[in-house]
């Protein structure tokens, strides 16, 4: 699923050549049912230097809604037909046929689709040909009340099970969420990316403090509400998460469907009716700039997650950041734990939206013993440093 502040996509092979790792689910969900969950899809992409995964909802025999971001490569361009293949009617990658497995003959990105914001983050796949699964229901304009604060949405998808340590599920897993309310969400969301627009977007929360939440591999997957009668329609598209950790107590975003649904409507009268398609458009990426404040926080969080007890655990933690470009700032930084110091750099920028990674990081850090280089004041590749590197 999309990021909102440091991302690294999780990374599988192609679920439709059996590979064994595609980019990727609710932490704190049940394991998944697709009797339940028919119209649910998993969109495997292999690019040439790059494969990842989403979820997606069939909307029509041919047609698979997901989320814009999923469907653009590294470099944000629109990604090729041939790079997907589309899973349905099966909750285990592991069990995957060649009857489960569909072709792609075209990608459409919604229009008011905003890469660099992550708003209105709808696209459809065209299916080379159609699959025997029901479709979801879309919301429309008059479903607004489904999106009231304190409503119930259920999520599924194949993303992480568990951030740290990082665990990516064969069989799809759900849970349930509730919508919070805009002002709440917009200040929980303040530093994870640029915005929070209530027009184009859903906040949803777990409830609990131990329920549900959704992680990375989880975007493009539908976001379910019930009508009065108990009847299933979807409301959103998972598009980001607020924490970059997964926490299940962080507000995650989805893209409103109710926006997207003429559109998506009028592609369903084009390809399974014949009628006139609409105009095609191609987003146009800006990315947002890098200050030093928000690479500050990519820089503690990225190692949080990426070094864990060796980072949270030490003293004396210093950093400082300057700025080498609009949309990349350099970062020294340096920590105690125990005999060891580490200290090295990181590298905090604006990224493409790849897993929704509205910012990013690399880094290269260097472990050694402290009184080994302070008693001898020998080269620290005297000291025998461990390297730490992304």
């Amino acid at each position: 699923m999309l990021i909102a502040v440091p991302g690294a996509g999780h990374s599988r092979a192609s679920a439709a050549e059996g590979g064994k790792d595609a980019e990727a689910s609710i932490i704190g969900g049940l394991p998944g049912s697709i009797e339940a969950n028919p119209w649910l899809a998993f969109i495997a992409y292999k690019g040439e230097v790059e494969e990842s995964g989403c979820g997606g909802s069939v909307v029509a025999p041919r047609l698979v809604l997901t989320a814009g971001h999923c469907v653009l490569t590294g470099t944000g361009r629109v990604a090729q037909p041939s790079n997907f293949a589309v899973l349905t009617g099966v909750a285990n990658l592991k069990a995957v046929t060649r009857e489960n497995v569909s072709a792609v003959s075209r990608v459409l990105v919604f229009p008011g689709f905003n890469p660099s914001r992550i708003v209105n983050d709808a696209a459809l796949l065209v299916l080379a040909e159609p699959v025997a699964v029901p479709a979801v229901s879309l919301a429309t304009s008059a479903d607004e009340a489904l999106l009231a604060q304190g409503g119930t949405v259920g999520v599924a998808g194949w993303g992480l099970t568990s951030f740290f340590p990082q665990r990516l599920p064969t069989l799809f897993r759900e849970g349930e969420s509730i919508v919070r309310d805009a002002a709440s969400c917009r200040r929980s969301l303040r530093r994870a990316f640029m915005t929070y627009t209530p027009s184009s977007q859903i906040c949803v929360r777990s409830q609990a403090r131990s329920g549900p939440g959704l992680c990375n591999g989880d975007s493009g997957g539908p976001a379910i509400a019930r009508r009065a009668d108990g009847s299933p329609m979807q409301i959103g598209i998972v598009s980001l998460k607020g924490a970059f950790d997964c926490n299940t107590r962080s507000p995650q975003v989805l893209a409103r469907v109710d926006r997207v649904s003429p559109w998506v409507a009028a592609w369903i009268a084009a390809v399974e009716d014949g009628a006139a398609a609409p105009a095609v458009a191609k987003p146009r990426l800006v990315l947002p700039p890098m200050t030093r404040e928000a690479a500050e926080f990519v820089v503690v969080l990225g190692l949080e997650a990426d070094l864990g007890s060796r980072f949270t655990r030490g003293r004396e933690h210093r950093i400082g950041c300057r700025r080498i470009d609009r949309e990349k700032v350099k970062c020294r930084i340096l920590w105690l734990r125990g005999r060891d110091l580490y200290e090295g750099a990181v590298t905090a920028y604006t990224a493409l939206p790849r897993e929704g990674s509205i910012y990013n990081y690399r880094y290269t850090i260097r472990r050694f013993n402290f009184r080994c280089w302070l008693s001898s004041r020998r080269p620290i590749r005297a000291c025998n440093p461990r390297v730490f590197k992304r």
